[in-house]
């Protein structure tokens, strides 16, 4: 299934979270099928324990069984653990506009390129005025003196 979520489709898109690690698909899908017809059950896996993370996705047909399932799912309980279900957000958001700055790969380069800058004229700023120089030392104790 292809994730692109047009407008409608965002309610009908379900995130489940407080997985039990042994959770598929097809217990999800049971889980959620009284509430009405599923288009689609999709659980991240994480390959190295070949268990899932904890969270999945359902897409109803129609928003009213999604927003069903919701409202008796939210706070179930699934092989012991509490499942929390909301709206699943749309993908775009999270990697868009409400994605912090700093997590972006560019920001960061550029901000250590910036501060390798900044410690190359600091030290630049060093070669040019020694500490012995007569004229700092002069210029110095003049300070004192004042």
């Amino acid at each position: 299934g292809c994730w692109t979520m047009s407008g409608g489709a965002r309610k009908r898109t379900l995130y489940v979270g407080g997985l039990e690690e042994q959770v598929d698909e097809e217990l999800l899908h049971a889980a959620f099928i009284p509430f009405g017809n599923i288009n689609e059950v999709q659980i991240p896996k994480d390959f190295k324990e070949n268990t899932n993370r904890g969270f999945g996705f359902i897409e109803y047909t129609n928003d009213e069984d999604a927003a069903e399932a919701m409202d008796n799912m939210d706070g179930a309980e699934l092989l012991g653990r509490v499942l929390r279900v909301n709206v699943a957000k749309p993908l775009k958001a999270k990697l868009g506009a409400s994605k912090p700055v700093w997590s972006t790969e560019e920001w960061l380069q550029n901000s250590l390129k910036e501060d390798q800058a900044l410690a190359d004229a600091q030290e630049d700023a060093d070669d040019l005025t020694p500490m012995e120089d007569p004229a700092v030392l002069a210029a110095k104790q003049k300070g004192l003196m004042v």
